[in-house]
């Protein structure tokens, strides 16, 4: 037996197979140099000394087989009571590699048309096993398909499917053009791992409406790809047999297709670190996502306790339980990405966008009024508040005003309008919101999270005293030393007076960013045409 013709035979067939070969013998041994084939349900061919060394390697095989690992295994055959010794008088060692040939991925293309030709010559490349079933003769024969190790015909589209074997490792393709209403229904309940059906949209909404009109479950119907497919604007049969092999190497690899260089699909770079840019900031963050934040020199920090940027003048911040470190340069970036911080950067013009190629960028700056955002700037844009149009300059804006709507994601559209006048929180708007009465440099006198009461002395600008005009706790004062123009938002009284929520995100912010976050798996989530 020539055992090397007998393993090419099977791997023709598409049969998988273990083959066992002696690596080691020493002592006396039936075998000192042999191979033998073991099949899935224990035949063999060859042999590599029988007993019960040969019939333990078979039971190994077997096992092997099932997992599609390799094994090496050792054997002393001395009826001994060690692990490795079994009950043969021979007294020597055996050492025997077993190494699986696992069959090729199955293609059945059903349908044996111009693209169904086009999706066999090249799948044949992709090492995948290729079948056709067709109705007709013509369609299906070895002479249109001589790659394909089985063709099959019957007088009905069925007949002919119930000739292929279908299993967990068979990928199929419906393309017949006439009846692929009826081969779908007939392989929809198979344990096949990809199903696919070629046609229109029009098309396929109607076999798909017809089928759940005749009991087929949402589940069942979702499950299968159509329009098939990657969106390559595939015309010919051979970019459309180029689209459907890519969908199907990406579902067999478990990957998500996209360029390994073009784009981190997992990194969002946002404008802006500010209190309410920090609650989308946080919430991207513990959903998995990579952030980068790009600020201006000197931010004008309120709610210093609970924004980001304030890592631009300590060097680095905590906001909950969220560290953030303020980076220089791509190397500085990847680095503290690596270490599951957010890097923050001095970037106003945000020109480190093109080099980090993020998956989306968020305008989390605030400032009633776009100032640089394109939406060209990244695959998905989103905007928090007034001066922007979904539509127009980015993809999606977030709605900032207290209400009704507060986080709600507009997609055509612009926001409600900025009316100057603060949320109304406790009972009071304006009154809460301490602002600079003239030109200069700030001086606070109160921290985040003393309490006050009205009349207390917050701040000094110039010479001018700021007092309080209501009881409650400072939740926000600017950064002493910083200059103020006339009216500037310079500090925030809550008058909650709760201490401790100067310390955690406001609701406000966490309903900005459940928004924002609604807004990315939106824009960035593919969804069936």
């Amino acid at each position: 037996m020539n055992i090397f013709k007998e393993a090419l035979d099977l791997q023709t067939k598409n049969i998988p197979f273990a083959m066992a070969t002696i690596v080691s013998a020493e002592g006396s041994t039936p075998r000192t140099n042999a191979k033998m084939i073991i099949l899935g349900d224990g035949e063999i061919r060859g042999t590599i000394g029988g007993g019960l060394a040969e019939a333990f390697v078979i039971k190994e095989a077997i096992s092997c087989i099932e997992r599609n690992k390799a094994k090496v295994v050792k054997y002393t055959l001395d009826h001994g009571t060690g692990t490795s010794s079994i009950a043969m008088d021979c007294g020597g060692n055996l050492e025997i590699f077993i190494e699986v040939i696992g069959s090729k991925p199955a293609l059945l293309i059903i349908g044996g048309g111009h693209v169904g030709l086009k999706i066999a010559e090249q799948a044949v490349n992709l090492n995948f096993s290729v079948s056709v079933a067709d109705n007709r003769a013509e369609f299906s024969s070895q002479e249109r398909f001589p790659m394909a190790l089985n063709c099959y015909t019957g007088t009905t589209i069925d007949e002919s499917i119930e000739k292929a074997a279908i299993s967990r490792n068979t990928y199929i393709v419906i393309c017949t053009g006439s009846v692929d209403d009826k081969a779908l229904r007939k392989v929809i309940d198979s344990e096949a791992a990809y199903i696919g059906m070629l046609g229109s949209s029009r098309k396929i909404n109607r076999i798909m409406e017809n089928m759940r009109e005749d009991g087929f479950t949402e589940e069942v119907l979702d499950a299968v790809y159509a329009p098939i497919g990657v969106d390559l604007q595939a015309e010919t049969p051979e970019e459309i047999a180029f689209s459907i092999l890519s969908e199907i190497k990406r579902i067999q690899a478990g990957t998500s297709g996209k360029s390994l260089k073009k784009r981190d699909d997992n990194l969002v770079v946002v404008r802006g670190g500010g209190d309410i840019a920090s609650g989308t900031i946080a919430r991207l963050h513990r959903s998995g996502y990579k952030v980068v934040v790009l600020e201006i020199e000197a931010p004008t920090v309120i709610r210093s306790t609970v924004s980001f940027a304030q890592a631009i003048y300590d060097g680095e911040i905590m906001v909950e339980d969220i560290p953030a470190v303020k980076s220089e340069g791509l190397k500085d970036i990847r680095k503290v990405l690596a270490e599951a911080k957010i890097p923050v950067v001095i970037d106003p013009e945000a020109k480190l966008v093109t080099a980090l190629k993020p998956v989306a960028l968020i305008d989390g700056i605030l400032a009633k009024k776009n100032i640089g955002t394109r939406r060209d700037m990244a695959p998905a844009v989103i905007a928090l508040g007034p001066g922007f149009e979904a539509g127009l300059d980015v993809d999606a804006v977030i709605e900032t005003m207290r209400g009704h709507n507060l986080g709600r994601v507009i997609l055509q559209g612009k926001p409600m309008k900025n009316t100057g006048v603060p949320g109304n929180i406790g009972g009071y708007d304006k009154e809460r919101v301490i602002r600079a009465p003239s030109k200069g440099k700030m001086k606070p006198k109160k921290t985040i999270g003393d309490l006050v009461q009205k009349g207390d002395l917050l701040a000094v600008i110039g010479t001018i005293e700021i007092r309080a005009e209501i009881d409650g706790v400072i939740r926000g004062m600017l950064k002493e030393g910083l200059p103020v123009t006339e009216g500037f938002k310079i500090g925030d009284i809550d008058p909650r007076g709760v201490v401790e929520n100067c310390f955690s995100i406001s609701d406000k912010a966490r309903a900005v960013g459940g928004g924002s976050l609604e807004a990315l798996l939106y824009l960035t989530t593919p969804r069936k045409r």
